[in-house]
């Protein structure tokens, strides 16, 4: 709790600092349109949270982002019904994250490895699907999903609510979650208690496809195209938005909507060194140097609690 209060007071102290040198920075409408640039953000981070608390990582986030939208938008031009064809994204997504765990839970492949070469692989076919160009023209409903907005709140903002709320009630209402937080405590643990780490792990990272599809897709509402390589960036901000929300990439600790704060706090940043003309190459080096402090911290505090506990 302390460690959440920290957070969130390092996030408000963060918004005067920011706030008193571009005065535009908090007016209503632009935190609105920080919140709908955010929401692809915390929805790859909820899934990412979960497969990190775990004990695990999910690095086919971008591959993921660009393949999904990419497929639902040809079947678009194609003439299908817009929302069987984003089903039909979301359906490649899901089946693409148990992929990943099938090499992750029945291989042993490690993570970071199986994820990274599923994500390369998913982000190669969506280079050929659109033969390296980005496929516009898509309907209007499909646009409006990611740009219009519910009594002033932007659809993209609710759907990234409810992807929040329904993450947390997962993780602290129901066995699986629970089993996943002591999973990523303790792998041994777990399994001298019987539970099935495989169907664990084909939950997880399918989870966490789930989310980063729908992310995708999202985006490329927004932008009313699909691009073979728009998910570049969002792996580095996923797990920023992860890692600053609280959640150890040691595993077995973090709250989903902690994440969601984290999204936001990266969102706000990255729209104020925007505001301030910093380049976007620029803005990669600030939010990588976030997560390595973070991080660090975090690995400092696990090994003193483990310390203090050998003492006792």
């Amino acid at each position: 709790m302390r460690k959440k209060i920290v957070i969130l007071l390092l996030c408000i102290a963060g918004f005067i600092l920011i706030s008193s040198q571009i005065p535009s920075f908090l007016t209503f409408r632009n935190l609105i349109n920080v919140t709908r640039q955010s929401a692809m953000i915390a929805m790859c981070s909820v899934g990412l949270s979960i497969v990190i608390i775990s004990g695990g990582i999910d690095l086919s986030t971008p591959g993921l982002v660009a393949l999904c939208p990419m497929v639902s938008g040809m079947l678009m031009l194609a003439g299908v019904n817009v929302f069987i064809a984003i089903l039909i994204g979301m359906v490649v997504g899901i089946l693409i994250g148990f992929v990943s765990g099938i090499l992750v839970a029945n291989i042993e492949i490690p993570p970071f490895i199986a994820t990274y070469v599923v994500g390369q692989i998913a982000g190669g076919i969506a280079l050929v699907l659109g033969k390296g160009a980005s496929i516009g023209g898509l309907p209007d409903i499909y646009m409006a999903i990611g740009n219009e907005s519910v009594l002033g709140i932007p659809i993209s903002t609710l759907i990234m609510i409810f992807y929040v709320v329904a993450g947390s009630i997962i993780m602290t209402k129901t066995r699986m979650g629970k089993h996943i937080y002591a999973h990523g405590g303790s792998e041994i643990t777990v399994k001298f208690e019987g539970v099935d780490i495989k169907r664990l792990k084909y939950f997880a990272y399918t989870l966490s496809a789930f989310c980063t599809a729908s992310a995708g897709i999202l985006l490329s509402s927004q932008m009313n195209a699909a691009h073979p390589t728009q998910g570049a960036d969002y792996l580095l901000d996923a797990v920023a938005a992860a890692t600053i929300g609280g959640v150890s990439l040691l595993g077995g600790e973090g709250k989903i909507w902690m994440s969601m704060v984290g999204a936001l706090f990266m969102g706000c940043l990255r729209n104020a060194l925007t505001l301030l003309g910093m380049h976007p190459f620029f803005q990669n080096i600030f939010v990588g140097t976030a997560i390595i402090i973070v991080v660090a911290i975090s690995v400092y505090n696990k090994n003193k609690a483990i310390e203090a506990a050998k003492v006792f």
